[in-house]
């Protein structure tokens, strides 16, 4: 696997970052995210953005600096850079709460890579939310919840929890299958159609 992590800016509990998901990556900071890979102790392979947000550009890292009138936000140019690069899983840390339309972008940005067939997931120390499309996934317990919101028409069903479901549909304008929780060792899903997976 070509592996990347892309650090972002946003709200993030990098105590809840495990270190071990930098393991074997290729380390991307989008514009502030390097304050956050500050934080994780973790010095980035590449910093990205307009540097409108962070607070000191750093010396001997490659910088890939951008006008601040752009298209892409700082984390969709980390990924596109991602992509140029080859790689095959993204994990996108940060990025949540905070302003709520970087957060929708992060998300959607899931949607995208999951389309393209790259494993994504972002994680920031509360969430990980990832994209399941025409496929399964186990969800080890960890003492929190979980919750499937459809992004289209989708059947679902999950074993090992407390509100199992069996072929259950799921529409995204009746997002109800939210705070379920694992039981056994772990949740079986799966997935017929597309739908977001939160842990929380």
């Amino acid at each position: 696997m070509n592996k990347f992590v892309i650090i972002c800016g946003g709200e993030c509990r990098t105590e809840e970052i495990a270190p071990d998901i930098f393991d074997s990556a290729h380390v991307i900071a989008a514009d502030s995210g390097y304050d956050t890979a500050t934080k994780l102790n973790v010095t980035p392979d590449l910093l990205v953005g307009d540097m409108d947000s962070i607070k000191n550009v750093p010396v001997g890292v490659e910088v890939h600096r951008v006008k601040a009138e752009k298209d892409d936000t700082d984390t969709m140019l980390a990924i596109s850079i991602a992509e140029e690069r080859g790689a095959d899983e993204i994990v996108i840390i940060g990025g949540g709460g905070g302003r709520a339309d970087h957060f929708l972008s992060n998300i959607f940005m899931l949607e995208y890579l999951c389309d393209k067939g790259i494993c994504a997931q972002l994680n920031d120390g509360v969430n990980v939310i990832r994209v399941l499309k025409d496929s399964c996934c186990d969800i080890l317990a960890d003492g929190g919840y979980f919750g499937l919101i459809a992004l289209e028409d989708s059947t679902v069903s999950a074993e090992g929890c407390k509100y199992p479901l069996k072929d259950a549909p799921l529409k995204r304008t009746l997002p109800y299958a939210v705070s379920n929780e694992v039981t056994s060792n772990a949740a079986r899903i799966t997935v017929k159609g597309k739908v977001i997976i939160i842990q929380s």
